[in-house]
């Protein structure tokens, strides 16, 4: 059995673009070229065709259920932190999935941020086995001239400009030791 990846997204946001963006309805993603050229590049079990019924969103109201529905589920560890001073929205889950069908909903709701970010080189996002010592990664999203782009080409951290590697191994490590210390131990079977 695989080990659960976890989630990292870190983007420049005003705090009413967020508010309007978590305030919107879920968009449904298209099916194009960027999507199609992932998923080639991806390696997994089982691969299917990439089509329209696979690329599916959550069954949520607006983004903002999408985000409290990982909040409100203990397993997943899932945090929302926005930084007013920077203007930065970090959000993630510490324990996401091993899935590439589970993740997909996740993949079109980062790249539906692409219309509410500010530009910015350091908008990113990342799903990578964060606790397992793997160096692949399952995913990663740049923004670029307005567009959230899901890289064909990161397939391990190597991949990536070292300097996210570094912020998000940092960022991750600061929220394991808040939310582990929440934990109720007692209840872990």
């Amino acid at each position: 059995m695989s080990e659960l990846s976890s989630l990292y997204c870190k983007v420049k946001i005003t705090k009413p673009q967020l508010e309007k963006f978590l305030n919107s309805p879920l968009e449904e993603p298209q099916l194009n070229e960027n999507w199609l050229n992932f998923w080639d590049s991806r390696k997994m079990y089982s691969k299917s065709v990439l089509t329209k019924e696979l690329l599916r969103t959550y069954n949520d109201n607006n983004n903002k259920e999408v985000i409290d529905g990982w909040i409100d589920y203990p397993e997943a560890m899932a945090f929302s932190d926005y930084d007013e001073t920077t203007e930065e929205w970090h959000w993630g889950m510490m324990f996401f999935s091993e899935n590439y069908v589970e993740m997909i909903p996740m993949f079109a709701f980062m790249v539906s941020l692409e219309k509410y970010v500010t530009e910015s080189p350091d908008n990113f996002g990342i799903v990578f086995p964060f606790f397992w010592g793997d160096d692949g990664v399952n995913a990663y999203i740049y923004f670029e001239n307005g567009k959230a782009i899901l890289s064909p080409k990161v397939q391990v951290l190597k991949d990536i400009d070292s300097k996210f590697v570094q912020q998000t191994t940092d960022f991750l490590n600061k929220k394991w030791d808040e939310l582990s210390k929440e934990m109720d131990l007692d209840n872990l079977d």
